[in-house]
């Protein structure tokens, strides 16, 4: 198995606002996900762009066989934390690159 650095970018909707009321339960959530196999998922960072333009990056380890099942994994973990709130996230114009990582 090899290790994986895996970086999600997805806006969110409803602004910089509706973002802070939810980001606290977001990254606690998102913590809780790691495990032996997604290692330290967390927010890397978040901007702003403009009123209604919110982007947060989330980064994690993956140990996976490969690059496909190490973004299937960082998926699952933001959908774990995302928990009944998907529908705040903008799915269609989220993003993701998948490197190999100094393990």
């Amino acid at each position: 198995m090899a290790h994986y650095l895996v970086r999600l970018t997805l806006p969110r909707r409803g602004g910089w606002r509706a973002w802070r009321a939810v980001s606290g339960t977001f990254e606690h959530r998102l913590a809780g996900q790691g495990s032996d196999v997604v290692l330290a998922p967390r927010i890397d960072r978040e901007s702003r762009r403009g009123r209604d333009d919110v982007r947060v990056v989330i980064v994690a380890t993956v140990v996976a066989d490969d690059v496909a099942e190490a973004l299937d994994l960082a998926w699952w973990a933001f959908r774990e934390a995302a928990g009944d709130d998907l529908a705040g996230w903008d799915m269609s114009a989220a993003s993701a690159e998948v490197q190999p990582a100094d393990a």
